[in-house]
């Protein structure tokens, strides 16, 4: 009987020291999950910089106008690029190299 009452006040008291612990608790869990947020963010950018920009631009061969490289035709050979099929046809003007 003695042990059923020692066990009684000690979870009594373990119930009132976790109500006033509880919302510290609360708060480390929310910071623990706010420097988890950030090293995700700070990992996805860092990973992204890495990689090349969708927005890519690239220089018309012929006339010379700036459009985005999804958007682009390309020779079977790759080297050059135009931003349309009768830019593609045109005869590209001469351009002399400096050096």
């Amino acid at each position: 009987m003695k042990y059923l009452i020692i066990g009684a006040l000690l979870s009594i008291i373990f119930v009132l020291v976790y109500s006033r612990v509880r919302p510290y608790l609360k708060l480390i869990e929310q910071v623990i999950k706010s420097f988890q947020v950030v090293t995700d963010v700070s990992a996805t950018t860092a990973t992204s910089s890495k990689t090349p920009s969708k927005n890519k631009l690239v220089r018309c061969e012929s006339c010379g106008t700036w459009i985005p490289a999804e958007r682009a035709l390309n020779l079977s050979s790759g080297l050059a690029t135009f931003c349309s099929s009768e830019c593609m046809t045109k005869t590209k003007p001469e351009r002399k190299i400096a050096g």
